[in-house]
């Protein structure tokens, strides 16, 4: 958790709202929550942790 105030100077520089400060904060917030629910797919970027996940999320994969 970081607290709102580390990221007001990012924000409000000069009383004005820092809009492409704003925006590249949520397109990466965007992508962590997106890579937090992705399901796995046995790749290196995106391994699963167990079989039985991978399993679960692609029953349709072969074995092995």
């Amino acid at each position: 958790y970081v607290p709102l105030f580390f990221f007001q100077h990012l924000i409000y520089p000069s009383n004005h709202l820092n809009y492409t400060a704003i925006w590249a904060l949520l397109g990466t917030l965007s992508q962590e929550l997106q890579a937090l629910i992705e399901h796995p797919n046995g790749t290196k970027t995106n391994p699963a942790a167990t079989c039985k996940e991978l399993m679960l999320a692609h029953p349709s994969l072969p074995d092995g």
